[in-house]
């Protein structure tokens, strides 16, 4: 008994994240309502709540860096703060999207050529967490590239929409996704490059369902109505997460 209650003690304990972080279909679908809901949400914020994107952008920093650090204290009993940080994230890279391409006047297949690279080197320094079923550990790098794959996502979905339109481009994302999803599950459940290719392929498939909702050349609801819709939808899907992780 002394023996093994020395062994216990000497033994470093290890950390394990809430079974609703794992990453399942629930999860991809999640983050895929919370991708449309950022894009509806960074529109909202800038245009009506906070008009301007600097000031919009300035604001949702602000609640991000809030999410994360509430998300570092409370990850063991609630992933609250992860989608919070999530969906503000989102909205925060929809605006420094439309900075780049509005104001700054940069090209959209320039700029997705770019924020896609940039988004795969800092997913490089992104570490595995077998606990997350071998996808990245939620931490300072996977932030980042978090942030950037949502800036490419923006830029890459309105690129593609304006090229095939709303409908064409939300259903092609979508029908991509569901393939990157499925290819991973089968063939390389631990791919990290595969997880990072999924969260781009969201991000461009969110930023064109959310904007076919608002826009009057798809289904118009005009951004505060597609925001409650978009929004609604996240947390639908987070409830039957929670509950599919509690069976």
């Amino acid at each position: 008994m002394r023996r093994e209650l020395a062994q216990s003690a000497s033994t470093p304990a290890v950390a394990t994240s809430p079974r609703g972080m794992e990453v399942t279909r629930s999860y991809w679908f999640a983050m895929l309502a919370a991708s449309a809901f950022g894009t509806n949400v960074g529109d909202l914020w800038a245009e009506i709540l906070f008009p301007g994107r600097t000031t919009s952008l300035a604001s949702l920093l602000a609640i991000c860096v809030a999410a994360i650090w509430y998300h570092r204290r409370m990850a063991a009993r609630t992933e609250g703060g992860y989608w919070i940080a999530i969906v503000a994230m989102r909205a925060a890279a929809t605006n420094v999207a439309d900075i780049c391409t509005h104001d700054l006047g940069l090209g959209y297949v320039s700029a997705s050529v770019v924020l896609g690279v940039l988004t795969l080197i800092a997913a490089r320094f992104a570490i595995p967490d077998f606990s997350r079923s071998g996808s990245p550990r939620v931490d300072g790098a996977y932030w980042s590239a978090m942030f950037i794959a949502g800036v490419f996502g923006t830029v890459a979905g309105d690129l593609i929409h304006h090229n095939i339109g709303l409908y064409n481009a939300s259903a092609a994302l979508c029908l991509l996704l569901a393939g990157l999803i499925l290819i991973r599950e089968v063939r390389a459940p631990v791919s990290m490059l595969l997880f990072w290719s999924i969260v781009m392929a969201e991000r461009c498939a969110g930023t064109a369902i959310g904007d076919a909702l608002a826009s009057h050349r798809a289904v118009g609801l005009g951004v505060p109505v597609a925001s409650i819709f978009t929004g609604t939808l996240t947390i639908i899907s987070l409830l039957v997460r929670a509950r599919l992780s509690r069976r």
